[in-house]
């Protein structure tokens, strides 16, 4: 155990300075992010004065250019450089947060400013995921993927309860906190990070960014078209997650236990903090197929045991539901990124806007689901109704879920284990 901790250590102290300085940028950018995202609507309503609908709408918005617009945050690190887009990036939020603040006096700037908020992460987390691709060996790309996945697990579990304390009082000054802190991080991100190439051992010999553009657009066509199934395997399971994380709260308010909603998020973002750098080497290594299934059928047996109500089972099943999670969105990373190797920054764009798509499906499906079973006075039913479609994603999985990425990799190259799971945040 003590000769495993040091050796891990030893990898962490032999990593670039710029990387180790993301790490905890990460974090940090996590915490902030999530003190500014849940509260969205409410700062609307209740600080700019808007009506619900006229939030909603804008909220509506923000989520597409949030997620959708990652599709663009790809292109424009290739173009400009992994740390400049993820400067910019934060640039925008905090002119965002800023424009926000005066929005509750100047309400015509209320629309530039919740783009600019949204715009950031569109742009930051592509360009974040990126550099650790870029920055590691294939062998530590899953351990570093996974980290970087708790560290933005840790601000979503933290970062609401500090805005708590602040949005009550005066949501102006929770505004203006943020915007000076997420300067602080800008500067940090300029002081601390340093330049990344690219990777020498890109497939074809040549740069991430040079490989995709001297190889014309037919090389990224037809990795995008390796990457379909799991793409869709993506949407699914960010499909089932955001059926799970949106109507937890309608829920637990269903069945009075809405106190209950704080601990059932921090549980979630808790265990996915730990779990995937913890088993990141398993995930990486199990085969595609059975870890889809195997995935698909932990969410499945923990919504159903949420079916049941009361604190216990809502607790339960959310750990178990939990496993689940944690193992198909780790993989799902490591499979977009292996098929389109050369533009990392474009495959978690990819990834993102998987995660808009199915958020979308999720709030459209999951509405009237709940919506009809809560009418006939039985809102657990609507958890069944979640768990049979995991089981059905699950069924899916081990018929279509094809093979790793890796798998033309592997042959021919020493590490195996690692190659498998690289296919791929």
């Amino acid at each position: 155990m003590t000769g495993s901790a040091a050796a891990r250590w030893r990898t962490y102290a032999g990593l670039p300075a710029g990387l180790k300085a993301l790490v905890v940028l990460s974090t940090v950018v996590g915490l902030g992010s999530y003190m500014i995202t849940p509260f969205i609507g409410v700062l609307l309503v209740k600080g700019v004065g808007l009506d619900t609908g006229t939030a909603g709408l804008l909220v509506a918005v923000a989520t597409f250019v949030q997620f959708g617009g990652s599709i663009v945050g790809g292109p424009v690190a290739d173009r400009l450089g992994l740390r400049p887009t993820m400067i910019v990036a934060l640039l925008l939020r905090t002119l965002g947060l800023v424009l926000l603040a005066l929005a509750v006096r100047v309400h015509f700037l209320v629309l530039p400013a919740v783009v600019l908020v949204a715009a950031g992460p569109a742009l930051y987390l592509p360009a974040n995921k990126a550099y650790i691709v870029r920055s590691v060996s294939d062998e530590l790309r899953p351990l570093f993927l996974a980290i970087s996945a708790a560290a933005l697990n840790v601000g979503m579990g933290l970062g609401p309860f500090l805005a708590v304390l602040l949005i009550g009082r005066d949501p102006v000054v929770l505004l203006l906190v943020l915007a000076g802190f997420f300067a602080l991080i800008t500067v940090a991100h300029q002081v601390a990070m340093q330049p990344v190439a690219a990777r020498p051992e890109a497939p074809g010999g040549g740069t991430e960014a040079g490989g995709t553009e001297a190889g014309g657009g037919s090389t990224l066509r037809g990795a995008l078209s390796d990457a379909l199934r799991p793409v869709l395997f993506n949407v699914a399971a960010f499909y089932l997650y955001f059926s799970f994380q949106s109507f937890i709260g309608l829920y637990a308010a269903a069945e009075s236990h809405l106190g209950l909603v704080g601990w059932v998020m921090l549980l979630n973002c808790a265990m996915m903090a730990v779990l995937q750098p913890l088993l990141a080497g398993r995930i990486a290594r199990a085969g595609y197929r059975m870890l889809l299934a195997g995935s698909f059928l932990l969410m499945a047996a923990g919504t159903a045991v949420m079916c049941l109500g009361g604190t216990f089972a809502l607790l339960l099943g959310t750990a178990v539901f939990t496993v689940g999670e944690a193992f198909v969105f780790l993989r799902g990373d490591l499979e977009v990124v292996g098929r389109i190797p050369d533009r990392p920054a474009f495959a978690f764009g990819v990834q993102r806007l998987t995660t808009g798509v199915g958020g979308l499906f999720a709030g459209a499906a999951g509405g009237f689901l709940f919506g009809h079973f809560q009418h006939d006075g039985h809102p657990g039913r609507y958890w069944l109704a979640v768990a049979a479609q995991c089981a059905v994603v699950a069924v899916l999985g081990l018929v279509l879920g094809g093979s790793s990425a890796g798998r033309t990799e592997r042959a021919g190259t020493e590490d195996t284990a690692g190659r498998e799971k690289e296919p791929a945040a």
